[in-house]
């Protein structure tokens, strides 16, 4: 008698840089939800500090921070705001932003914003964040190069999905200006205020929950060790010694090399965590905060905060799915 192990497969072939090789047969302009999907599936391994990342980042700037503290969502529900932002921004990245859970998942999100005074600035910049810290991590830890399709496929989903969530600013159109956007947001926004502490506390207190026993103790350091100095700072984080930075570094680059994940590969992180908190079953449209209107007094009212409310999402996603169905 004998055994073997399952073959691999990526997209049900034995070549593992066909995704690669599928991507560069589509067009960023038309199919940057699928060029988007296919990256993320490509580089998975790494983009578990991005999670982190984007996390303090929104954490680091006072006009952001303020609002997320007078929610009391994040200090208090972690694990259920990370479940429902992971929720979303999955349904619109398998969806597309017209159809089914992805339009919804839009709909409710920009619902949610505009329960607040959003500076259209910090819209912006949160948008800019995902495909700017995505792609660097990718570059310098992913286990091939990044291609140009994959760069303006990424920046035009992120581009219109922040217009879905409610941003009435665009975002640069080049991946240049996105990358001056963020650092020149960052040198002029990220100030360290009490609350941001609080918030970053009380993430770093969930995140280990979410590994197995031996890296409980080290992931924070290991994960916060590749975020901006800035939003450290800002966060009330430490900066990392040379040696910790070289640690994270090695171990973010052994993950790289795990990609590409075959097709067999599953985490259950999400769906188990999911299931735990909403154990009698969740829909797009109960996902979230239900809150009434929350006013950030040190902030002005801007127009983000008091867009029509019948016709953001509508118009936004019909612009962002056209020709791609």
């Amino acid at each position: 008698m004998s055994s073997s192990k399952q073959a691999k497969t990526w997209l049900g072939t034995d070549d593992k840089f066909v995704r690669l090789r599928k991507i560069e047969t589509l067009d960023p302009q038309t199919d940057f939800r699928e060029i988007t999907e296919l990256f993320y599936t490509d580089f998975q391994s790494v983009m578990v500090v991005q999670g982190v990342a984007g996390l303090l980042f929104t954490y680091s700037a006072p006009r952001m921070s303020r609002i997320l503290s007078a929610s009391r969502q994040l200090e208090h529900h972690t694990a259920k705001r990370y479940v429902d932002t992971a929720t979303f921004n999955a349904a619109v990245m398998q969806n597309g932003l017209n159809t089914g859970d992805g339009r919804e998942a839009a709909r409710r999100v920009n619902a949610m914003h505009r329960q607040y005074d959003i500076h259209p600035q910090d819209f912006v910049a949160v948008g800019c964040d995902v495909p700017a810290t995505s792609l660097d991590l990718a570059e310098r830890f992913g286990w091939r190069p990044v291609t140009d399709i994959e760069r303006e496929g990424v920046l035009r989903h992120y581009t219109l999905e922040a217009r879905a969530f409610g941003s009435h600013d665009p975002m640069p159109d080049t991946m240049d200006g996105v990358r001056a956007f963020w650092n020149h947001y960052l040198d002029t926004q990220a100030t360290f205020e009490p609350q941001n502490k609080a918030l970053t506390d009380a993430l770093m207190t969930f995140m280990p929950t979410l590994v197995p026993g031996p890296l409980k103790r080290i992931i924070n350091p290991i994960l916060t060790a590749q975020v901006d100095p800035r939003i450290l700072r800002a966060c009330g984080l430490p900066v990392p010694s040379r040696l910790r930075k070289g640690l994270s570094t090695a171990f973010v680059k052994s993950l790289g090399k795990s990609d590409p994940k075959p097709d067999s590969y599953t985490s259950t992180t999400l769906s188990d965590l999911r299931d735990k908190i909403y154990p009698n079953g969740w829909s797009i449209q109960t996902l979230g905060t239900h809150l009434k209107e929350h006013k950030d007094p040190a902030a002005h009212a801007t127009p983000a905060a008091t867009a029509d409310a019948a016709t953001p999402v509508d118009a936004h996603a019909e612009t962002a799915e056209k020709g791609q169905s």
